[in-house]
């Protein structure tokens, strides 16, 4: 269900433009634009002179109609310059490109030479784990690009459906001089408009009547570049954008035709694209959900066996084509080919409840990659995903089949905290959040048993996991091929340094959705213990969990988590022969907002036990929470550095 709109792309960028004409005539002539740059922007391998979006409403056949016209000047401040040579443009059956110009600048003497483009490789575009969509691009390599040499490009976009407009990015992949966006609009269009991650101070907003047309314009100078960070939340979590959507036009006939002025909009256009579809329950698809639900009274465990059933016996395999990307196919056909998408999978899943005669509904909802709300955006990039929802004592499982290991009552962890606009016939639909799942649900408990041979520790361990650990886990070790298992076992259970050997493993319920996965093992840990005369030091904690995980001051991108949970370490050492216990640290402990943690040591027999349990209790950290993340990151990392003692007696 994934829309792209044509653009062009740097590493997933938005990087917009305006005509090129009065462009190349104004870049004829050298002037001492790169001296002044270079000075401003010395740390910097290039920056924007100008990256413009231009857009226009105009009307064909009675129908809206959105051109976009697109301009950018790269400025090329130093000799590394292959990075910003190669580029595309990208467009699908929703649009079409129309007088595309892309030329480098070149300095020559006191002018610039133009070197245009001519060689275009017109392809199909390929989404990580897409089979087919419709997207294509036209790619190219800027000619003899220098130091001090211009990327011109230049190009008009038609949009032909108005429900897939409009999003722009104030930042991009280098520093911007002036960037603006602006959208010219006839008196017979009402739209409005959200602006995201903005400060007022640093955004010129003009509103300009021309006749029986309006032209609202946003200007920044200035703009830093992005600044990409590790495990950073999508990028509109917090560069600085603006949204504008049509909420209605009023055609030749003088009929107000609603777009997308509210959340009702948006429902009714997505229930006109579904209505059609699955009208009538096949005598195979029945034939199918008798066979999985024969036997069963329960309401609740029939769900249950269809979910799993979808889930198991549908591989999602995404095919988006013009319409195909929105409207999801028959379900007896998609049981039939055995694949589908996501709405494929959804509406298939939906109606099978249906025929075992329960009531289900199809789902459209925005994975965590999307920050919008229906009522700040009421439009289709704000859902990139369909699934099903069935509701029974008032309680509403989200049921995502593409999900392949996700036990029935957990909601992938993409779609956590969303929320989900739940399909309830003609004008008819609810907004419901997805839940968040609780931390005590996401628990990973690895339990060792260790003795000492001389400086190497042999030891036996034992993993939990349950939730999230064990959805990825599971996942992971029933696709790895068999001859890379031990290596990716080897990395997974992991500790104390890198001479760390797994000697054997084995798992239970590895393929059971219901029940936690444990894992067995065995390992040695060679050159761990240190001796100093008659003293031994370990330090005992052997997983070092989220050490030194810190936030640096100067990032701008919130931190993104995955899943709420808890890690859980149960150390035991054997007390070796002939030594006695000189020093245990103490115990300590961290509780705040985000997360926190306990560890702890004492005596159990001829045994030192360390226990350590670790709790994150959000899923994103704002950089709001920088110092209090860090605060505990700080506390931890000290507690982890911490030896037991034995002396020899």
């Amino acid at each position: 269900m994934h829309f792209k709109r044509n653009i062009v792309t740097l590493a997933g960028l938005t990087l917009c433009a305006l005509s090129l004409l009065p462009a190349t005539n104004a870049l004829a002539q050298k002037d001492d634009i790169y001296a002044q740059l270079r000075k401003k922007y010395a740390d910097e391998n290039a920056v924007y002179v100008s990256r413009k979006e231009d857009v226009e409403i105009k009307f064909e056949k009675d129908q809206p109609m959105i051109y976009t016209n697109t301009y950018e000047d790269l400025l090329m401040l130093t000799d590394k310059t292959s990075e910003y040579i190669d580029r595309s443009v990208y467009w699908s059956s929703f649009s079409d490109i129309q007088d595309l110009d892309v030329r480098t600048m070149v300095p020559d003497g006191s002018h610039y030479k133009a070197l245009k483009v001519k060689d275009f490789q017109k392809t199909n575009e390929f989404s990580e784990g897409t089979f087919y969509d419709d997207a294509r691009s036209y790619k190219f390599i800027y000619p003899g690009v220098v130091n001090g040499a211009r990327e011109v490009l230049s190009y008009t976009e038609k949009l032909k459906d108005p429900h897939l407009f409009g999003h722009f990015y104030f930042s991009s992949f280098a520093p911007e001089e002036d960037v603006e966006y602006s959208v010219t609009f006839p008196s017979n269009v009402k739209i409005h408009y959200k602006l995201f991650n903005v400060k007022d101070s640093t955004l010129q907003f003009t509103s300009k009547v021309s006749g029986k047309s309006t032209t609202y314009t946003w200007k920044m100078h200035g703009v830093k570049k992005l600044k990409i960070d590790e495990d950073a939340a999508n990028l509109s979590y917090y560069i600085p954008g603006v949204i504008v959507l049509i909420d209605q036009y009023t055609d030749k006939d003088g009929k107000v035709v609603r777009v997308l002025g509210d959340t009702n909009d948006l429902y009714n256009w997505y229930y006109g694209l579904v209505k059609d579809v699955n009208k009538t329950v096949s005598p195979e698809l029945k034939a199918v959900v008798d066979s999985i639900t024969e036997g069963v009274t329960d309401s609740l465990e029939k769900v249950r066996r269809i979910f799993y059933w979808v889930q198991n016996q549908i591989t999602y395999i995404a095919y988006e084509d013009s319409l195909g990307g929105f409207v999801p196919r028959e379900a007896s056909l998609v049981c039939s080919r055995r694949f589908g998408d996501c709405k494929d999978m959804a509406t298939t899943l939906t109606e099978m409840i249906r025929a075992a005669g329960l009531q289900a509904y199809q789902v459209w909802i925005g994975t965590r990659d999307i920050p919008y709300t229906f009522a700040d955006v009421p439009a289709p990039m704000a859902t990139n995903h369909m699934i099903c929802a069935y509701v029974q004592d008032g309680k509403y499982y989200f049921l995502d089949a593409t999900g392949k290991h996700s036990p029935f009552d957990f909601p992938t962890s993409m779609i956590q905290g969303k929320q989900a606009l739940v399909g309830m016939g003609e004008g008819k639909y609810r907004i419901v959040p997805v839940p968040v799942m609780d931390t005590a649900r996401n628990i990973y408990t690895d339990s060792v048993h260790m003795s000492l041979d001389q400086a190497m520790i042999k030891g036996s361990g034992r993993v939990s996991a349950n939730g999230y650990d064990k959805i990825i886990m599971g996942w992971r070790l029933q696709n790895v091929d068999k001859k890379n298992e031990h290596t990716y076992m080897t990395g997974l259970l992991q500790k104390g340094n890198n001479k760390f050997n797994l000697d054997s493993y084995s798992f239970d319920n590895l393929t059971n959705l219901d029940k936690d996965l444990q894992i067995n093992y065995n390992f040695s840990l060679s050159d761990y213990a240190q001796k100093n005369g008659n003293e031994l030091y370990i330090n005992m904690q052997l997983e070092k969990t989220l050490m030194n995980d810190l936030l640096q001051p100067d990032r701008e991108a919130p931190k993104e988590i995955e899943f709420k949970h808890i890690d859980k370490g149960i150390n035991t050492l054997e007390i070796p022969a002939g030594y006695k216990v000189s020093y245990l640290p103490e115990s300590t402990s961290y509780n705040g907002p985000l997360g926190g943690f306990k560890i702890s040591y004492y005596t159990k027999g001829n045994t030192i036990v360390n226990e350590s349990y670790i709790y994150i209790n959000t899923l994103m950290v704002y950089p709001k929470d920088f110092q209090e993340w860090n605060k505990m990151i700080r506390s931890l990392s000290r507690a982890y550095n911490e030896s037991v003692t034995l002396i020899k007696q």
